[in-house]
């Protein structure tokens, strides 16, 4: 364990460091910029410009699951051996030239232009769940709106019924605790294998009845990508379902209920955007920043690496704050400030370099339309509640609930 002065403690486990982390992490940006934390027995970076070079480095690898796994006990290997063989598959948790192999191929199957052609379908979904909250005076706008929202649309995007939603959802819930590194759960890799096993087995399913009549979905596509060179395997094709199904849905929802609580917790913004709704890019680019769905990326060190005078060791890992990062007052002029006007933005709250999330584009377009949409239907919404319980999670940042009165 390296001896590191503690300047500043953080313990990600306590409800209100959960609940509001920037307090604590901007001040490890000043104080203490390489952070050891024995709670998480790995480095904190909060710097915007570390975090860029962390994510860019060939030495700091995005692969946390197999030294994850190897250092596991063999009873414990083989309580999470499918959790790790489906998520060994997906295109985050891989270096080059493994990354690059899968990248290339979800960019033939995911690409701007699909994005694009999917406005109709998500103005569609976002007026008729407008309308399914029209009738009430108070709703909880994670579940009546921002889980249902994204889902749909990756629902739609990857050919999938409506009706399995809900099961969809539990499966996905119970591996974000192993996925979104929960601090507090203590089973949580029970659950998240039960959850990988079942949505595994779901998709295996979806294949068999896909090769009999294949579609212009994304499962689709991956067959034919798979028929057409074996440039993937089934185990990849049900693993790359499951990352869609996965990050279309869970970053989303974080993204309008975080939204959604930004504008109402600034009214002078919120009304300049009513004002100018041509505003609607950037006030999305700002809200990403500001309290964006994203918390932290894990790496791991694979090379011996120096920085601010601290020494960081193959095999230990990186938790790269993104949010901590995106309040930078080296980077952002009053970076608690929201202003949706804000300009340049460079957040990383998709990531940087290379594993630049690849959903960009659809979360973006989802909030630019759910956003306009909704303050023009419920233009006197509120907030009911003046503080939110976030998840247990340091990798995604988001609320379950979020009550809210439309009028």
């Amino acid at each position: 364990m390296p001896s590191v002065p503690q300047i500043a403690e953080y313990d990600p486990r306590d409800p209100d460091v959960i609940d509001d982390p920037i307090p604590v992490l901007t001040a490890l940006q000043k104080t203490d910029p390489v952070h050891w934390s024995e709670r998480l027995n790995g480095w904190v970076i909060t710097g915007y410009d570390d975090a860029r070079r962390i994510l860019t480095d060939d030495g700091i690898s995005a692969d946390r699951l197999t030294p994850f796994y190897e250092y596991q006990s063999e009873s414990m290997q083989k309580r999470i051996s499918e959790l790790i063989r489906y998520l060994n598959t997906w295109v985050a948790f891989k270096d080059p030239p493994e990354h690059t192999r899968l990248r290339t191929l979800m960019n033939k199957v995911f690409t701007r232009r699909a994005v694009r052609e999917l406005r109709p379908a998500i103005e569609t979904a976002v007026d008729r769940l407008l309308d399914a909250m029209s009738d009430e005076d108070e709703v909880d706008f994670i579940q009546a709106f921002a889980y249902p929202l994204p889902a749909a649309v990756i629902m739609n995007l990857l050919g999938l019924p409506e009706e399995d939603t809900e099961r969809l959802k539990d499966w996905s819930n119970k591996m974000q605790l192993f996925i979104g590194s929960a601090t507090t759960s203590s089973d949580k890799y029970a659950l998240a294998e039960r959850g990988a096993i079942e949505m595994a087995e779901y998709f295996r399913n979806v294949i068999l009845e896909r090769e009999k009549n294949l579609g212009d979905d994304m499962i689709s596509k991956l067959l034919t990508i798979r028929d057409a060179d074996e440039a993937l395997t089934e185990d990849e094709v049900i693993g790359t379902s499951m990352l869609f199904l996965f990050g279309g849905h869970e970053t989303t929802t974080n993204l309008l209920g975080n939204g959604v609580r930004a504008l109402l917790s600034h009214p002078d913004q919120l009304a300049k955007l009513k004002a100018d709704p041509g505003l609607i890019r950037s006030a999305v680019e700002e809200i990403l920043r500001y309290d964006g769905p994203t918390g932290a990326t894990v790496r791991v060190v694979s090379k011996d690496h120096d920085l601010h005078g601290r020494r960081l060791r193959k095999g230990q890992r990186v938790f790269v704050m993104i949010n901590a990062a995106n309040h930078d007052d080296r980077v952002f002029t009053e970076p608690s400030a929201f202003d949706i006007g804000r300009d340049p933005n460079p957040h990383l709250t998709f990531n940087f370099g290379a594993h630049f999330c690849l959903g960009a584009p659809l979360a973006r377009l989802e909030g630019e339309i759910a956003f306009l949409h909704l303050i023009e239907r419920f233009p006197d919404m509120r907030l009911t509640a003046d503080r939110y319980r976030y998840m247990d999670t340091l990798v995604m940042r988001g609320v379950r609930s979020m009550p809210l009165a439309l009028r």
